[in-house]
């Protein structure tokens, strides 16, 4: 079984306001500033961090328990001094940068490339059922974890205690995102 293809970790709550994409999906959110010119220095939660530099069109907000969001096109993005360095539209120095420190970037579902054959968004897995061949429902897939030579499901269900799967073609027999549902060779009391 192929690891995921690269992808954000959660799906981005917040206001639909008009215009705004339905389908967003957190990808980074801002460290800190970077230089004096108005850098940004990211958190990016995707497997290929430079994949956000594909995407035309971001939506940022600052953190809130509800974001409204606010479309921007980058001016850059990149890797610099060992991180990853945005650059905002009307962000001119070290104080404005410092002014977007939590803000969340986000990208709308949609403008993702296919995936390919066997090989998954993580944002698509989240939220998943997780049933095993006795066809007892073990929970959702709440996140993902990297953990080196493979990813990891974390599963949560009601009145269970947390589970951790890995996803590798031993335990995971299927996959069906538009079914919404992940088919395990688990028991119930692992």
């Amino acid at each position: 079984m192929n690891a995921p293809a690269p992808g954000a970790r959660r799906n981005a709550p917040g206001q639909n306001a008009e215009g705004v994409p339905h389908d967003l999906v957190l990808m980074a959110y801002v460290k800190e500033p970077y230089g004096l010119a108005g850098g940004l220095k990211l958190h990016v939660f995707s497997g290929d961090p430079l994949a956000l530099q594909d995407f035309n069109e971001w939506w940022v907000a600052a953190p809130a328990a509800t974001p409204v969001w606010k479309k921007i096109a980058p001016e850059s993005f990149g890797l610099r001094g060992g991180g990853y360095v945005a650059k905002f539209p009307g962000v001119a120095d070290r104080d404005q940068a410092f002014a977007l420190k939590g803000w969340q970037i986000a990208v709308a579902r949609s403008a993702f490339a296919p995936s390919s054959e066997g090989e998954y968004y993580w944002a698509d897995l989240i939220g998943l059922a997780v049933v095993n061949r006795e066809g007892v429902v073990l929970g959702k897939v709440t996140d993902l974890l990297d953990l080196g030579p493979h990813h990891v499901f974390r599963v949560r269900g009601e009145g269970r205690p947390e589970t951790l799967i890995p996803f590798v073609a031993a335990y995971v027999d299927k996959v069906d995102v538009a079914g919404g549902c992940i088919t395990v060779d688990w028991g119930e009391d692992y």
